[in-house]
């Protein structure tokens, strides 16, 4: 999903009260699947539940209901939705159905996108994600199309639709960072992908040397950054490689008698570094090169700009049912929203609005103990992983919405949490996820 980020630094902090400036820029942050659950997950592996998210200190909280439609009949709510769906909502405030990018369930018809008004009021614009570039969350941010997977000239599922990549060059705009080197070789009359890219003025680099060396000066340069095939490798993985699974009941005497019915709970262990994110770009190093160009680019064009930023695997990691994946890349969001919080604070002229599209499907459930270690095989979990955290502590996760490894989003309400809006901001309590395009808009375009 194309998720536009306008850093809009408003607020300047004092002991007693929040002075904001008019914004001019908006950073809009997407946890893909960031449901409160993956955050307590994370807080809960990483700070034994203790203090230590940065966005637990935001200055507003707030929490969005979300809803999709139904393609059949736009007039019947669909209670879950998807990346494409929930996208879409957040870039223009209107819902549609799943799969759909910024077009009108059943209909078929294209709704402007909040990156799309952004260019036409000559504002600098950036796309930024952890998932292949053309992926639901950014693509709903500058395209238009009936099929998410519609991601390259070529794809069945164009059926002709102009494809999400084509869209997004034609768009032109200023920052595309993410995965998507496969996109590159598709022929458009007779001319790939990259040439075209090119021809519009893009400078293409794929590694993580030539990100953290770009020249954020030269102000007439548009940037596309290609760090992997497809999506990005995640951060985290589970001990040697380890995922959850489902359990067995039996074990008896050293485990070589089934006399009994318990369930026997794998051994806790600990997180560790995923050996295939070696010299992958973290999140918040695109977004703090993304952060330096478009901050140069503002010395000159003083209008300011959108950027939408995505931490894409969250979701990923939790539809595979990965949790030490889910709690890795949830830390590097989390990473990345405090250092987009303190560019805005600096700024004084940006907003910055963190949530979700969707809820996803992890669970934190009881630990064994609480039945004495004993737990009858009538009531055995889905996939089940026990972590150890931190801090030395287990903590059983579950996943159970499917009965195979692809879990499915939950229809959960997904958390708001913003920097530069007033006191009588309209993000707090509850909302609804259609309300978030409204506030972006009346920031950056009033």
């Amino acid at each position: 999903m194309r998720r536009i980020l306008i850093f809009v630094s408003v607020l300047i902090l004092s002991a007693q009260q929040i002075t904001v400036a008019a914004p001019k820029n908006v950073i809009l942050l997407v946890g893909d699947g960031m449901g409160m659950a993956e955050i307590t997950l994370a807080r809960n592996y990483q700070f034994d539940s203790g203090a230590g998210l940065y966005i637990d200190t935001m200055d507003f909280h707030g929490t969005a209901i979300v809803n999709a439609l139904r393609e059949s009949d736009p007039n019947l709510i669909a209670f879950v939705g998807d990346s494409a769906s929930g996208g879409t909502v957040l870039a223009t405030g209107q819902r549609t159905a799943v799969r759909r990018i910024a077009t009108t369930a059943k209909y078929d018809a294209p709704i402007e996108t909040i990156l799309e008004l952004a260019k036409r009021s000559s504002l600098n614009t950036g796309l930024v994600t952890t998932a292949v570039i053309t992926d639901a969350t950014p693509a709903s941010f500058a395209a238009h199309v009936t099929n998410r997977y519609c991601m390259k000239p070529g794809d069945a599922p164009c059926e002709g639709d102009i494809s999400i990549i084509e869209q997004m060059i034609d768009l032109d705009i200023d920052i595309l960072l993410g995965g998507g080197e496969r996109l590159l070789p598709a022929i458009r009359d007779e001319k790939t992908i990259e040439q075209i890219a090119l021809d519009k003025g893009y400078t293409i680099f794929k590694d993580r040397a030539s990100l953290l060396n770009i020249n954020a000066d030269n102000d007439n340069e548009k940037l596309w950054g290609i760090f992997s095939d497809y999506h990005m490798p995640i951060e985290w993985q589970g001990h040697g490689g380890r995922m959850p699974k489902k359990l067995e009941a039996g074990g008896g005497i050293l485990g070589f008698f089934k006399d009994d019915n318990n369930v026997i709970f794998p051994q806790a262990r600990a997180c560790e570094a995923n050996p295939n994110h070696d010299g992958i770009p973290k999140l918040e190093e695109m977004t703090n090169a993304a952060l330096s160009k478009l901050a140069a680019k503002s010395k000159t064009n003083e209008k300011g700009f959108f950027l939408m930023i995505e931490g894409a695997s969250i979701d990923k990691q939790s539809h595979a049912a990965n949790p030490c994946g889910v709690i890795g890349e949830m830390l590097a969001f989390d990473r990345t929203v405090k250092m987009v919080a303190q560019f805005a604070k600096m700024q004084g002229d940006t907003l910055v609005i963190v949530t979700a599209d969707h809820g996803g499907s992890t669970q934190t459930i009881h630990h064994p103990y609480y039945e004495n270690y004993k737990r009858t095989e009538e009531n055995i979990p889905g996939l089940y992983e026990m972590l150890l955290t931190n801090g030395g502590n287990e903590l059983s996760v579950y996943y159970g919405t499917n009965n195979i490894s692809d879990q499915a989003h939950t229809g959960i309400n997904v958390p708001v949490f913003s920097h530069g809006l007033p006191r009588d901001n309209p993000l707090r309590g509850t909302i609804r996820q259609t309300d978030i395009f409204g506030v972006m808009k009346s920031y950056l375009l009033n």
